[in-house]
């Protein structure tokens, strides 16, 4: 039996979480939450101990594996606490604020050859599979991913209220959800990102962070990505967001439609057409994702994205926000 601390719970995902620890073959040996707004609940669920901040929690018990959470800016220096104590850990996205400090992490994870992981679930996904094909990566030609999320209210609802200030989540639904589209860009398209160009509004809301975005990659390889994501989708419990894409990679092209992928290419007698069962539900994705960390500490696997990933995407966030508040200007990476 493996235990595992819940790191700093006042945060949206925790519950998506919860039912996969359950059932796994785990002890929960402590909760901390500085918010004192769930610490309670989750330990009488788990029958364990409340903390009010991690450093307590650490100094009380030593945990075989973290699941750390929280507010985006005290991410780094949580993950510094764990890996100087060497406790494997898995880390909600975007795990810092800026690339420098997440690219300090990875350096230090490597060279202590830490156990981390991010949830960059959409890694484990139906999509990822069926665009990936069997391949290793897919080359596209151009791709187009589109996440529209609720509205912002609904992190004042869950008791998040830090998620609509900048200066502590870092941004609005770019560097919330838009991180999961960047990286499955970043490491399916088979070539760097060079130059980014976004554009984004606030107008909506009147929040310190963006409604919506729209980011313009530009591939070493020639290809060209665009990403959107925003709060403003009518969210209820029966549809909570839109997820749509569309792609091309060699001879196919892939599209989301409903319940599926439909993946279109040329044949022997003209244009084939194959449907593709996928689920786009990307909360199922978070249980295969505790699933897939204990698999990877009790095998000594590598884990689905590490710091190293992390690092890749938020270059890009911080290119698209400096290109979208210099009013589109082209921002190069790499050079």
């Amino acid at each position: 039996m493996t235990t595992v601390a819940l790191i700093d719970t006042a945060h949206w995902h925790v519950p998506l979480y919860l039912d996969a620890l359950e059932k796994a073959d785990v002890q929960i040996v402590g909760v901390s939450d500085p918010t004192g707004t769930t610490c309670q609940s989750l330990a009488q669920r788990f029958h364990t101990r409340c903390f009010a901040t991690c450093e307590e929690l650490l100094n009380e018990v030593r945990p075989e594996l973290a699941f750390v959470f929280g507010r985006h800016v005290d991410m780094p220096q949580t993950a510094n606490l764990l890996l100087d104590r060497d406790i494997p850990f898995a880390i909600e996205k975007p795990c810092g604020l800026r690339a420098a400090d997440v690219r300090r992490l990875a350096e230090k994870a490597f060279s202590k050859r830490a156990f981390v992981a991010i949830p960059f679930i959409f890694r484990l996904s139906d999509t990822w599979r069926i665009i990936r094909n069997g391949q290793v990566s897919v080359k596209f030609d151009h791709a187009s991913f589109r996440f529209i999320a609720g509205p912002p209210s609904r992190y004042e609802r869950a008791s998040t209220p830090w998620m609509l200030n900048r200066e502590v989540s870092g941004g609005g639904p770019l560097i919330n959800v838009g991180v999961h589209l960047i990286d499955l860009f970043l490491v399916l398209s088979g070539s760097e990102v060079v130059a980014v160009t976004a554009f984004s509004t606030s107008h909506i809301n009147n929040l310190s962070i963006e409604d919506f975005i729209t980011v313009t990659l530009q591939c070493a390889s020639g290809a060209v990505g665009i990403i959107e994501c925003g709060y403003t989708f009518p969210s209820s419990a029966q549809q909570q967001r839109e997820f749509t894409f569309s792609l091309r990679a060699g001879d196919r092209f892939l599209r989301s439609v409903e319940k599926g992928i439909e993946v279109i290419h040329d044949g022997p007698a003209g244009v084939v057409r194959e449907f593709k069962p996928a689920e786009f539900e990307t909360d199922l994705y978070y249980s295969d994702f505790v699933e897939h960390v204990l698999a990877a500490l009790q095998e000594n696997s590598p884990t689905c994205a590490d710091f190293r990933d992390a690092t890749g995407v938020l270059e890009v966030v911080e290119a698209a926000y400096k290109s979208a508040a210099e009013g589109g200007r082209l921002i190069r990476l790499h050079v």
